[in-house]
């Protein structure tokens, strides 16, 4: 079991997040753009969103942290996503990637990996099929959705060790690793694999995290905050539309109230 006096800090961290309200440059994708948004609000944070190159130093600058999401990539969202990264490597901003899709078309992993060749990243999140490929393992990607996510926990390591970065894996098993140790959670929901966008919706919860403390507590707070409120979202819940709409409920009224939390138990592995 992780050290409890993580559950404090975790408690902190979205304590630090109202207090702060962080500006989170979001370069995501047309399908999860409006609920990262309504998310970002729900939990204290403040969502600015262009995929415009003109722009994006600019935001850069003036934001607290930002998050690179892949998922409907185009010309102009591509341009502006290096622009953004360089700017953030150059100033130090705190920085999220998801690899959306990655191993699913060539474009797709050259693009994530020549993201990653421009260093700014803190974090990698990615669901297991996309995490183990990044890795190196087996893995299965149909479209963007994760098919099979062998060994993502031993790939979380490979790849924070490979990009100097916290690794996050996502699926009915969460996974998180420094380089050194790696952490494993279960908690959630199924439903949550029925809502298009809720491994954005994480990244969101994680980028406006980092604005507040260090990459790793962010990504083991931030998941532990989703997993929670999906148990208690799924209970006033008749499906997964419903489920939705209580989900963005509960994370609204938790985090501000972070005290009520009730964090799930990260376990560290012996990997």
């Amino acid at each position: 079991m992780v050290n409890p006096e993580l559950k404090t800090r975790f408690a902190d961290v979205f304590n630090d997040l109202l207090q702060h309200k962080p500006l989170i440059y979001h370069m995501t994708n047309m399908v999860a753009i409006s609920g990262q948004a309504h998310l970002a609000l729900a939990i204290g944070a403040s969502p600015v969103m262009s995929l415009y190159p003109g722009e994006a130093a600019e935001l850069v600058t003036i934001s607290d942290s930002l998050l690179v999401n892949i998922g409907t990539p185009t010309r102009e969202g591509i341009e502006a996503m290096f622009v953004a990264a360089r700017e953030a490597r150059e100033l130090g901003r705190p920085a999220l990637i998801d690899p959306v899709g990655y191993g699913a078309t060539n474009m797709r992993t050259d693009l994530v990996e020549r993201l990653l060749d421009t260093k700014a990243f803190g974090v990698i999140k990615g669901n297991g099929a996309e995490i183990s490929l990044l890795g190196g393992e087996g893995a299965q990607v149909r479209g963007v959705d994760s098919a099979d996510s062998p060994r993502a926990a031993l790939a979380a390591k490979t790849v924070s060790r490979k990009y100097n970065c916290i690794a996050v894996a996502t699926g009915p098993i969460d996974y998180v690793s420094d380089g050194r140790d790696v952490y494993a959670l279960e908690s959630g929901h199924q439903w949550l694999s029925l809502i298009s966008g809720s491994g954005c919706y994480v990244g969101t919860i994680i980028a406006a995290c980092m604005a507040v403390t260090e990459p790793l507590v962010a990504a083991l707070a931030s998941l532990a905050l989703m997993g929670f409120v999906a148990e208690v979202a799924v209970k006033k819940s008749y499906g997964p539309g419903s489920f939705h709409c209580n989900l963005f409920d509960a994370l609204f009224a938790y985090a501000r109230n972070p005290a009520s939390i009730v964090f799930p138990k990260w376990q560290k592995l012996d990997l």
